[in-house]
């Protein structure tokens, strides 16, 4: 069941209402981030719930100290709104008392293509708190309505991927065999017999809206197979592989990576998953450096199979190759070799043209632009939190874990990091918390973005290692106004590290 919530904001003139639906299962706490993405609230004064004398309230200041008063945390809206025409008052900002008046409408059994909490209806654009006033404004109350339900998304995200549909999406039976069809199309051309693994040939991708750098494997004799390096990131993980000792075993250069590889094994070097993939497709294969396997190489994720996305990727991409290749004679003598500072590339066209290294490296190491899709309304909230802490300046760093982990039994394990925030003067830790594996701008924006909204207060400054995770940040904390000093020694960090190795010495 669903509740359908009319909200009014009272005493003000044009009318400010809302209609939302959401579970019967919501917390207080949960209606009121509902009730301040709604009405585009800052989420900077103290509020209450009250009916009929009792006070439904945040663990904030003495509000709990009331008679009667009840914690929003673990209290439920069905707690109090039982039956349609029950009526609640909240009131956000003690000082000037906004007043909304939440009437429950309906109760009804959730459709299921709707995501919770859900705008049904909204009147009232401007917000009525000072200094946000004109943080938005639109032609019609339709379009409002869109423009709140996509705020109120970050609360349903992951309704929307479920918590199968978190999980990797496998490629189908079709879509397996036309990888499976095109990659031996490639192996019978025997691209290896003309030309060397560091003669790239870049294939332009639809779906990646970008090259995905293809080094072809087997003049050696060693192993057989097509690596595609993917994008610009791709690319620098490539460049990574290059600067590692090849005589230093370090298991370091298989977290780094970010390609699609697809080897032609003998049938003793497929894993047991591989064959049974290729039994299930009845698929026939005999004799050495013929068995297709696909490994997927995500940089802090241990290599894995394909997914659905990573197949498709992978079809187009080796369905390029494969046509240039039956078109293409003397290829050793057109492809030049990447020391070269050239790559031979397919562009958007198909048509044969040559890039430069040096360009290619300059776009993919250029400063990271603010990748964040967060409204004005959310940046006001966060830089209000500026002054919570003053005087504070924190040390910021991500610690990578030792073993990766899983979050199912089934799912591709990671290797997670330790996202921690310290106090430079004292070293006392203020937050840490683990967290995803990180190889893009936008999650390590996301994290440290999260990290503030649940410490509710920014630092006067943040210190960071001089380091990828800095470069990414450096537009977020442009954004908030918050200084950020890049570093090569954080004594705080330092002695963190310290103190996890010695409490798990392995």
């Amino acid at each position: 069941m669903v509740l359908q919530l009319n909200i009014q904001v009272k005493d003000v003139n044009p009318a400010k209402q809302r209609t939302l639906i959401v579970s019967e299962q919501s917390t207080f706490e949960e209606l009121h981030l509902y009730l301040q993405t709604a009405f585009a609230w800052s989420d900077e004064h103290l509020h209450f719930f009250s009916q009929n004398g009792i006070s439904i309230v945040p663990q904030a200041g003495d509000l709990l100290e009331q008679t009667g008063a009840v914690d929003e945390k673990t209290t439920i809206l069905t707690d109090f709104l039982k039956n349609p025409g029950d009526k609640l008052t909240c009131i956000y900002d003690l000082n000037v008392d906004w007043q909304h008046e939440i009437i429950l409408e309906q109760k009804v059994e959730l459709p299921m293509d709707l995501p919770l909490p859900f705008c049904l209806a909204a009147e009232g654009n401007k917000s009525l708190e000072k200094g946000f006033e004109d943080t938005y404004t639109f032609s019609d109350n339709e379009e409002l309505v869109e423009y709140i339900n996509h705020q109120l998304s970050v609360f349903y995200e992951d309704w929307l991927l479920g918590e199968e549909e978190a999980e990797e999406i496998e490629p189908d039976e079709s879509e397996w065999n036309q990888l499976f069809d095109v990659s031996d199309q490639v192996k019978e051309k025997q691209p290896w017999l003309e030309i060397q693994d560091n003669q790239f040939i870049a294939v332009w991708s639809d779906r990646i809206n970008d090259y995905v750098y293809c080094s072809i494997m087997g003049n050696a004799e060693e192993s057989y197979g097509v690596s595609g390096f993917l994008g610009s990131r791709g690319l620098l993980s490539y460049l990574d592989m290059l600067d590692d000792d090849p005589f230093d075993d370090d298991l370091a250069v298989l977290f780094t990576q970010y390609s699609l590889t697809v080897n032609f094994n003998s049938r003793e070097e497929l894993n047991e998953d591989e064959y049974d993939l290729i039994k299930s497709l009845n698929r026939k294969y005999r004799g050495e450096n013929q068995w297709p396997s696909f490994t997927s190489m995500i940089p802090d994720t241990v290599p894995w199979s394909f997914n659905q996305e990573e197949s498709l990727i992978f079809t187009e991409v080796l369905s390029k190759l494969e046509s240039f290749l039956s078109r293409t004679d003397n290829l050793s003598s057109i492809a030049p070799s990447f020391d070269s500072g050239e790559i031979l590339a397919l562009n958007k066209e198909g048509e044969q043209i040559i890039l430069s290294t040096i360009d290619l490296i300059e776009k993919a190491v250029q400063d990271p632009g603010l990748e964040l899709n967060l409204s004005e309304i959310e940046w006001k909230r966060m830089k209000n939190k500026i002054d919570k802490i003053n005087g504070v300046e924190a040390e910021l760093a991500f610690i990578q874990a030792g073993e990766p982990v899983q979050r199912t039994p089934e799912s591709r394990p990671f290797l997670p990091y330790i996202l921690v925030l310290l106090d430079r003067q004292t070293g006392a830790v203020l937050h840490y918390d683990l967290v995803d594996s990180i190889y893009y701008s936008e999650g390590v924006q996301e994290k440290i973005f999260q990290l503030f909204e649940k410490i509710e207060a920014l630092p006067q400054a943040v210190h960071m290692f001089d380091d990828f995770f800095a470069t990414q940040a450096e537009p977020l904390f442009d954004k908030l106004s918050l200084p950020l000093v890049k570093t090569e020694e954080l004594h705080g960090v330092t002695q963190f590290i310290q103190m996890m190795e010695e409490d798990n010495p392995f």
